[in-house]
């Protein structure tokens, strides 16, 4: 591990912990065992390293997988609940990396006390999923596959809510949270997944 990917890794764990705000560049420094004044050589502030931890996550969600992809040729469109399975195993093999969970709590933990990872949290974790569910949900009723009452947008807040309360759910119970939690976390969401599906399909 080289000195830059050392600052990342305890700038991560210690944000994680006790909160972005709360943590200094000193400190930092200190528990990586190099001076303040060498961070500087590898990022340019605590901000800096903060944006450098924001997109190694949003990258991770840049799923490259054609068969999660939004277009009318998908042969997976006329299968929603297969569809939903391949983005749910890409989902759970991102969630699975130590790395992308600690970002998750500090996003969690953190953005009612700082702007910067407030718009994160706003717009990579609501605003982009809920887009991405309300084109499927679009595409679905247009190939007539769900029914035409329907809205897809409302579908698509029915859908991607119960994931993400499950999230803050074993995030509010554990410090380091457990494979098997995880594991439970995707079976309970595929199954809600194939309700709301089974309810809206056109019989």
């Amino acid at each position: 591990m080289n000195t830059k990917e050392k600052i990342f890794n305890v700038s991560l764990e210690l944000f994680s912990k006790k909160g972005y705000d709360s943590v200094s560049l000193r400190e930092i420094a200190e528990e990586v065992g190099i001076k303040k004044s060498s961070i500087y050589s590898h990022y340019s502030s605590k901000e800096a390293i903060l944006m450098d931890i924001f997109n190694q996550f949003t990258s991770s969600f840049e799923l490259d997988d054609e068969n999660i992809e939004l277009t009318d040729n998908n042969p997976l469109l006329e299968n929603p609940e297969a569809f939903y399975h391949a983005g749910s195993e890409a989902m759970k093999n991102m969630l699975f990396q130590e790395t992308n969970l600690k970002i998750w709590k500090l996003i969690l933990i953190q953005m009612h006390h700082n702007e910067t990872i407030r718009l994160f949290f706003q717009n990579e974790i609501l605003v982009k999923p809920l887009e991405f569910w309300n084109g499927l949900f679009t595409i679905l009723k247009e190939k007539g596959i769900i029914r035409k009452d329907y809205n897809p947008e409302l579908l698509a807040k029915q859908y991607y809510s119960f994931p993400i309360y499950l999230l803050l759910d074993i995030c509010a119970k554990y410090d380091d949270i457990p494979e098997e939690a995880l594991e439970k976390l995707f079976d309970e969401t595929e199954q809600h997944a194939k309700f709301l599906f089974e309810s809206v399909k056109v019989k």
